[in-house]
């Protein structure tokens, strides 16, 4: 018997309304995948329409690691039910024999629970779903006719449905009841419809899916909420967007002025190169003609021309590091990796700058443990242990140097440690930064920069430059470099400056 039931929604796979983001496949080619808590139902005239859709219900769950539980109605005895499946499933033994299908007769069943109040049979559903997940299986799919209904009237069927709807949703569970045209009445039939989210009925030879009001406004509401959302997104993409937009001309311009700082400087530096090292020469003609024409002239004049020779070396030391910084920014420094021997670099370098020591009131001791030989480049490595002297000379000024310079494995580390006046740890955050102090600039003087190339030099040389300092305790800086070629001298100033 098929019921003139008008057509909502044709034929065919179709998505089941998603209240839960964990989906199943029904097994029925017209719900297609359905959620946990799904509650539908199906009407039947003939025990063939009955297993048309239950064996491919079953089917589905117990390939998907579910338990199921089959109760039967009165037109379909279990060993029918056992029989359909067979066709459809043929490991069904071996499911009855795990306990992953059981198969009741509707009167058995009834026996056991239809005293029952309506809260009661949901907590026995919710019962068998427990032993389920206790058992390792995913939930519970179960399938029974609504015998409440057909023979007692539709108050039993109102609670308990209106009870399911309530509580399945929350659970692991999916339940489809089949229900007799033939024994229900036309109330009945609203009452069905309007109690379960879905409804199967057949029509002219194919199943039809009937939705609940409920449902409708559900999917509704559901509809208004995502088209609400999806123009609330394309506010917010257009928002963030246009925000990129600004943020990457902002970006566009400060590379420019980087850029245009870059060519200043390294112009600059060229530009102060030629007279500075004019002026020192100048400086040396004049120190010389001094001394040979009037030696007590010269006494009286000597220190202020030492004055004048150290302000020399000074600005040449600074625009030395102005035109470094636009090289690594550049991307035009280049190393030239040779053999070194790194205590007699340093040796050489405390030689060097023992005049700033002196003026320092800084005694300079030296450790050398093992051997210190490596591929490096000298003139920049030179030039990280002399700024790393120079400040802790400044920084320490009246108390001792300490160098501890020591080989493991293949790395050599020197650590070069004053007594002067630490870094706070604010600071040490930022120190390596370009153009950053730890201190105030009209104090010690200096640009900043001194610490940001040695950090570039070193780990273009594969290796690393850190500090360990505590206000008021002096600070130990510490160089770690390979000694073979295991280094990165192919990666970019722009690459270690994004370190």
């Amino acid at each position: 018997m098929a019921v003139p039931f008008r057509r909502s929604h044709s034929s065919g796979t179709r998505a089941f309304p998603l209240f839960s983001p964990l989906l199943t496949p029904s097994g029925i080619p017209a719900i297609g995948a359905i959620p946990w808590g799904s509650h539908f139902c199906q009407f039947y005239s003939t025990a063939g329409e009955l297993v048309e859709l239950l064996v491919p219900f079953f089917k589905a769950g117990l390939e998907r690691n579910e338990q199921c539980l089959w109760v039967t109605t009165d037109v379909l005895s279990v060993e029918e039910a056992k029989t359909a499946l067979r066709k459809d499933v043929p490991q069904l033994e071996v499911y009855l024999q795990e306990g992953r299908l059981e198969i009741i007769g509707h009167q058995d069943w009834a026996l056991r629970h239809r005293h029952l109040r309506a809260q009661e049979k949901v907590h026995a559903w919710l019962g068998y779903k427990e032993q389920a997940l206790a058992r390792g299986r995913d939930g519970l799919r179960l399938a029974g006719g609504a015998c409440w209904l057909e023979d007692r009237g539709g108050a039993d069927f109102a609670a308990y449905e209106a009870k399911v709807n309530e509580v399945f949703p929350r659970h692991e569970v999916i339940a489809l009841c089949s229900v007799c045209l033939s024994r229900c009445r036309s109330e009945g039939v609203l009452d069905v419809v309007r109690n379960h989210q879905l409804t199967l009925a057949k029509n002219q030879g194919q199943w039809e899916v009937l939705e609940s009001a409920t449902l409708k406004q559900a999917k509704e509401e559901l509809f208004q909420i995502n088209a609400q959302l999806d123009l609330r997104v394309r506010e917010r993409t257009a928002a963030l967007e246009a925000s990129l937009q600004v943020r990457n001309r902002a970006e566009q311009e400060a590379l420019a002025a980087v850029r245009a700082r870059d060519e200043f400087l390294s112009m600059a530096s060229h530009e102060l190169k030629t007279p500075l090292t004019s002026l020192k020469l100048q400086l040396e003609l004049v120190k010389g003609a001094m001394a040979g024409a009037d030696s007590a002239l010269f006494q009286r004049l000597a220190p202020k021309m030492r004055t004048m020779e150290r302000q020399i070396q000074r600005l040449q030391a600074l625009n030395g590091s102005l035109l470094d910084v636009a090289t690594l920014d550049g991307g035009r420094m280049r190393m030239d990796f040779q053999w070194v021997n790194l205590a007699s670099l340093i040796e050489e370098a405390v030689e060097r700058l023992d005049p700033d020591f002196e003026r320092a009131g800084c005694e300079v001791l030296l450790h050398v443990e093992g051997e210190t030989q490596g591929q490096w480049d000298p003139m920049r490595l030179d030039q990280v242990v002399v700024n790393l002297l120079s400040n802790a000379a400044k920084y320490g000024a009246g108390k001792p140097i300490h160098i501890l310079l020591q080989r493991s494995g293949n790395r050599v580390s020197l650590a070069v440690k004053d007594q002067g006046i630490g870094i706070s740890s604010e600071a040490q955050a930022r120190l390596f930064r370009k153009f950053e102090r730890a201190v105030p600039a009209r104090h010690y003087g200096g640009l900043g920069l001194g610490l940001y190339i040695s950090r570039m030099l070193v780990e273009a040389m594969g290796g690393t430059l850190q500090v360990d300092s505590l206000p008021g305790q002096g600070a130990t800086f510490t160089v770690s470099l390979p000694c073979g070629l295991e280094r990165h001298a192919s990666v970019s100033p722009e690459e270690l400056q994004a370190r």
